[in-house]
């Protein structure tokens, strides 16, 4: 199985003197793979350990992110290693395709009492079985951007650090707080991308959900407005 890197985030104020990376991993398709996150050491950059899963679908719809269980072994062999979900992301289908702005919804878990979050079900499936009624999750969605008749085109107010357009740019938000941005992610150059975030996400979380954009999805390639996402 061969692999590539394909994104890197170094941020000293919640990651210390260390970097998150990501690889992607061939799968038995050409446009479906797994991308592994590793947390190295700027003092040791050779000291990697695996810490995260991108998990896509078929078609790339959802993705699992996956986070290294406290519980797990200290191997670092990826198969020994066990995996809790901490996020699912969900693309929806629409009439413009890959040329209008996407449609997402994040869903991760609300942390309990004792500030641990619940097993068991899937993220996408409590999602999906009705999320207004499970106390136990929160679903975030992206940001409508504001259609500009004069450009032809789709924008949000990124501030100073996202400067470039891009379908991939989004905003996060909770659906009844539209002024408290989650996370957001954007181009910044020509080769790189602005990634900030804030409570709930963690830096695996929000680099995972940054992958998902970045991905290739063949939802987004078919032309049928009413294309199931799974």
């Amino acid at each position: 199985m061969s692999s590539s890197t394909v994104a890197t985030i170094a941020n000293e104020n919640n990651l210390g003197n260390h970097v998150l990376h990501v690889t992607k991993s061939k799968g038995p398709m050409p446009w479906r793979g797994i991308y592994d996150m590793y947390l190295s050491s700027s003092l040791a950059p050779s000291s990697n350990i695996l810490v995260g899963r991108v998990v896509p679908t078929t078609t790339g719809g959802v993705y699992s992110i996956l986070q290294r269980s406290t519980n797990s072994t200290q191997s670092l062999l990826a198969e020994e290693i066990q995996w809790e979900e901490v996020c699912a992301v969900q693309y929806d289908s629409h009439v413009l395709g890959s040329t209008g702005p996407r449609e997402m919804t994040v869903i991760v878990h609300a942390v309990s009492d004792d500030g641990l979050p619940p097993g068991g079900e899937s993220l996408i499936d409590r999602y999906r079985s009705g999320a207004d009624t499970d106390p136990g999750i929160i679903p975030l969605i992206n940001k409508p951007p504001i259609y500009i008749s004069e450009t032809a085109s789709y924008a949000l107010d990124f501030g100073p650090r996202i400067t470039t357009r891009s379908v991939k740019n989004f905003q996060l938000i909770h659906p009844h707080d539209k002024d408290y941005i989650v996370m957001q992610f954007g181009k910044s150059g020509p080769h790189s991308f602005a990634l900030d975030i804030r409570y709930p996400m963690s830096p695996i979380m929000a680099l995972g959900v940054a992958i998902t954009s970045l991905d290739r999805k063949v939802i987004y390639n078919l032309s049928l407005p009413f294309f199931s996402s799974t």
